[in-house]
This record gives C-alpha cells, sequence and structure tokens, in this order.
C-alpha cells in the first residue's frame, strides 16, 4: 500500500523519529568476523540483512532500537523489506525499551492500519486486512487497539475490508480469533447488513452480499 501519501502514517513516522532521538542511528555496525567480515556500513547493507540480522549476527540489540525509525519507514517504503519481520524484531527486544518508544511503534502500526481501512482493498497497491493484520500481530499484543479503530471507520473501504476478512476466514485464511469472533457479532453482521444495502450498485456489493449469507 502506498502510505507515503497518507498523512497520519507521515506524522506518526516523524514521531517515531522524535521518540528513539536519544539513541542516534549507528552509520556502521560491527559484524560477525565469520559470517559478516567485520565492520559493516549500514547505508552499504541490503535493508533486508539488516532487518533480519540487527542485533544477532549484525551489531547489537541497542544498535537495533536505535535503527528501528529507520527500519520501520523503509518496510513502509521499499518492497524489499515487509513489516511483519520489523515488527517482529522489534517485538524481540523492545521490553526493555522506554514506554514513549514503544507508544511510537505501536503509533505506527495504528496509523498503518487506519490508512488500509481507507483504502479499498482491490485498489492499486492496496492490501487486504487479513495481510496487515498478520504484519501488526507480529508485536504480539491483543488486537483491540486495531479493532477499536475499525469500528470508528464505519466507511465504505473499512466495510469492504471487513467483508473481505468474512470471507476469507470462512476459506480458510488464518485470524486472530478475537478478532474473528468480534467480525462474527451482531453487531458486524448488522454493519454489513447496512453496507451492503448502501453499496448495492458499487463493483464490491457481491463481496458484502457473500459476507452477510456467511454471518447469517
Amino acid at each position: 500500500m502506498d502510505v507515503q501519501t497518507d498523512a497520519g502514517v507521515d506524522a506518526a513516522l516523524w514521531g517515531l523519529e522524535a521518540a528513539f532521538v536519544a539513541h542516534p542511528a549507528p552509520r556502521s555496525l560491527a559484524g560477525c568476523p565469520h559470517c559478516q567480515g567485520g565492520e559493516v556500513s549500514v547505508a552499504e547493507t541490503d535493508p533486508l540483512t539488516l532487518a533480519l540480522t540487527l542485533g544477532n549476527t549484525l551489531g547489537t540489540p541497542d544498535d537495533l532500537r536505535a535503527l528501528t525509525p529507520w527500519l520501520l519507514r523503509t518496510a513502509l517504503t521499499d518492497e524489499r523489506v515487509d513489516l511483519r519481520t520489523v515488527l517482529g524484531r522489534v517485538a524481540e527486544n523492545w521490553a526493555t525499551w522506554g514506554d514513549l518508544e514503544r507508544d511510537a511503534v505501536r503509533d505506527v502500526a495504528d496509523a498503518v492500519w487506519s490508512a488500509l481501512l481507507d483504502m479499498h482493498p482491490d485498489a492499486p497497491g492496496g492490501a487486504t486486512a487479513v495481510a496487515m493484520l498478520d504484519s501488526v500481530g507480529a508485536l504480539g499484543e491483543p488486537p483491540a487497539r486495531l479493532i477499536a479503530i475499525w469500528e470508528y471507520k464505519e466507511i465504505a473501504s473499512a466495510d469492504h475490508h471487513l467483508a473481505e476478512l468474512v470471507v476469507d476466514a470462512f476459506y480458510g485464511a488464518r485470524v486472530d480469533p478475537m478478532i474473528l469472533a468480534w467480525a462474527h457479532a451482531d453487531t458486524q453482521r448488522e454493519r454489513l447488513e447496512r453496507a451492503r444495502d448502501r453499496d448495492a450498485r458499487e463493483r464490491w456489493a457481491g463481496t458484502l452480499t457473500t459476507a452477510c449469507d456467511l454471518l447469517d
């Protein structure tokens, strides 16, 4: 999804930079002499390699902390790095971080989720709710914040995402049990019925109808 034009994501990324200002990003990293051949330049290293090896065979956990703003921005702008990998690495290391830093990471995840719900899943550069929930789920936290954002956004694109999730889950997609229970509640069935009636002439009307049938 194209998040570079989303004001909420951009603001969250700048907030992330501010939260980590006490941890300036290093220009070089100490690498394993056998695996990496000694000191490694951050600018010259493949970003996916950095995401996977920081704090292990490349650099230290403190380096991963300092490079978290850069890694998250890269995950959202460079197709070589996926968000799930970066958030998973963050979750492995953030137990000793300050609340400000952890909250800033959560703010980015929430902003990306909000931006996703503002786009239809079949829009150019879009993504599905199932895929994004899997990525954000790498933080290892309950999805209550994401559900609250979804409930607030009772708009056509968010309803389309909800319908797609219901259909995808029926056909075997992996969905967090808490989200699945929420999606199957009467409140969401009624929401999708309203959306079905409202959007009867839209291209996603069939998905809404199918989801309603599955929830009956």
